[in-house]
């Protein structure tokens, strides 16, 4: 097995000097950002051209570029056709490939692979704290990239691209099971009858405030914790396992969560995030961190998690919520929301219908991450050239 030449990029691209965009005060200008992991361009955000005061710059099809705060986390991209008219700031330098040595697509992927990013980490630079490590357009240019054949980068991109298609049909279902999870649980919230109630959170249950502990305090083994963050990222609407511990000194600043109360997200970077619940069914209590709440409730555990994520419940949130760099919900206004309360043997059926829906929606979402791991580890032995690799292998 040959292996390929390893190119500086200064070899491969040429930085490109955009045009400078200038809106008119009643334009809609639409701002694209570069996803991180290799997951391509996006419009983020859409501003009137009044509220535009930084320098914008026109995006031009078939370009590479990248984001130079996140080029560590693979933020690579070619611009493709409908993001004609799109504008990025001065954070998103662009490059004309030369097409007679590489394929643009080709270039974004090898750069968006692991082993890239930590190349691109070794010459970056900022602050830490923030996440931000600026990759300037003179160090980019010095990372090499392995070159084969164009008709070996073609078939490269033929096959991850096969990949890709059967992992956005996967999302797909997933995005699917989780609208019918939506509308099951909204449809089955609204076939009440009268024994059903409404009831302020405030009445029905106890809110407190978690306590303070950092990141860095976590041991591997003591005091199960929930932060804030975890709501979020690491459990669905119940959970009887922690992912992560305090050491035992820390007992006494803490605050506990009793089994079947719900831990509730009182701050998020989005509307999405805000207010999410996670009933805790574990057979101990379990310290809970300041920016999220401690519901100690009348309900069904399970049952408050699932009206915590309903369409009406979450109706309510924009009268309440404050939303500045992030979003918030204080705790009075928590307590000001309604739940709806039927007998405690309808909870538990519909309790019982979600979690069925759930374990499908699960088990989707497994199998989007067992193709994302396959998918990384063939990207990585075809960029390697650990795979032979060769044109005549095209599918049907």
């Amino acid at each position: 097995m040959t292996d390929w030449p390893s190119v500086p990029l200064a070899k491969l691209v040429t930085q490109h000097v955009p045009d400078l965009v200038t809106p008119e005060d009643d334009d809609i200008v639409r701002f694209a950002g570069v996803r991180w992991y290799g997951e391509g361009l996006f419009v983020r955000e859409e501003r009137q051209g009044s509220a535009v005061k930084a320098k914008c710059y026109a995006l031009k099809p078939g370009l590479l570029l990248y984001n130079r705060l996140f080029a560590w986390k693979q933020s690579f991209a070619v611009v493709t056709d409908e993001f004609d008219g799109v504008v990025v700031s001065n954070e998103f330098p662009q490059f004309e490939v030369d097409t007679t040595q590489a394929i643009p697509e080709f270039l974004a992927l090898y750069c968006s692979s692991p082993v890239f990013a930590s190349k691109a980490l070794s010459l970056s630079s900022g602050s830490a704290a923030v996440s931000r490590n600026r990759l300037k357009e003179a160090d980019f240019l010095r990372l090499e990239v392995a070159c084969p054949p164009l008709e070996i980068q073609e078939r490269i991109l033929e096959v991850i691209s096969a990949v890709d298609a059967a992992i956005d049909a996967l999302l797909a279902e997933t995005e699917a099971a989780e609208a019918a999870r939506t509308a099951l649980l909204d449809e089955l919230l609204r076939r009440r009858d009268e024994t059903w109630t409404d009831m302020l959170i405030g009445k029905l249950g106890t809110v407190t405030r978690g306590k303070r502990f950092i990141k860095s305090d976590y041991v591997d083994g003591g005091i199960g914790c929930i932060h804030y963050s975890q709501i979020h990222t690491d459990f669905g609407a119940v959970t009887d396992e922690v992912h992560s511990w305090l050491p035992e000194q820390m007992r006494p600043k803490l605050r506990f969560a009793k089994p079947g109360s719900l831990v509730i997200a009182g701050t998020s970077e989005n509307f999405d995030g805000v207010l999410k619940a996670v009933a805790w069914l574990g057979d101990d209590d379990v310290a809970v961190h300041d920016d999220a709440y401690i519901y100690e409730h009348e309900l069904e555990p399970r049952f408050a998690s699932y009206v915590f994520a309903s369409p009406d419940f979450r109706a309510q949130l924009p009268a309440v919520m404050s939303n500045t760099k992030v979003v918030r919900v204080s705790k009075d206004a928590l307590e000001r929301l309604t739940v709806p309360v039927p007998l405690r043997e309808t909870q538990k059926d519909i309790a019982d219908t979600m979690d069925a829906i759930d374990r499908q929606v699960q088990a989707t979402s497994d199998e989007v991450a067992r193709a994302q791991t396959t998918r990384a580890a063939l990207l990585d032995a075809l960029l390697a050239h650990k795979i032979e690799v060769t044109p005549s292998d095209v599918p049907d």
